[in-house]
């Protein structure tokens, strides 16, 4: 059927067939996750630095001695800072939960293929009941194909940004006038 695009994509488009259409959701799904976690690791190489200097500059430019006032200008920045590198994180959860579920709802769907061809043939047939068992597991090992490495990937970013953001923290506290 897709012999004009090569073996590679012939293969995907297979998987994607044989799957059914959870597979292509969770596909979506894979898509946006890795999208958002690689904006994490963007922000974390390039605007983590940015927000620290912004940080510095606004103590150190405050003109006054009250020692009450540039605290509060610490932990307003020391905020900022903590707001914009948790910024997508629980949607990246979010999403890293919702991706077993939906490979469970291919297996149910899948099942109830089974099912009815079961129904139809009767319970002999292993040749026609193979295809819905194949929809059945698939979705669930890509849903969880898909956890697993956006659950690892969100572990690394996440604890690099917070120790980041501690030492930030420590370092603005430090900050004399």
């Amino acid at each position: 059927m897709f012999y004009y695009l090569g073996l590679p994509f012939t293969s995907i488009l297979d998987f994607f067939d044989r799957g059914g259409p959870v597979i292509v959701v969770l596909f979506v799904l894979a898509i946006i996750m890795t999208t958002l976690l690689i904006e994490r690791v963007i922000f974390y190489i390039s605007e983590m630095n940015e927000l620290t200097t912004e940080a510095y500059s606004d103590i150190k430019n405050t003109n006054t001695s009250n020692e009450w006032l540039i605290n509060k200008i610490k932990l307003k920045n020391i905020s900022i800072i903590n707001l914009k590198a948790n910024k997508n994180i629980l949607l990246i959860q979010g999403l890293i939960a919702l991706c077993p579920l939906l490979g469970l709802l291919g297996t149910v769907t899948g099942m109830i293929e089974v099912f009815d061809i079961m129904a139809i043939t009767g319970t002999g047939n292993a040749r026609a009941m193979a295809s819905g068992i194949a929809r059945a597991t698939l979705p669930t090992m890509t849903g969880l194909f898909i956890s697993i490495v956006g659950l690892f990937m969100l572990t690394a970013i996440k604890s690099a940004i917070d120790k980041t953001s501690l030492d930030i923290k420590y370092e603005i506290e430090q900050v004399k006038i």
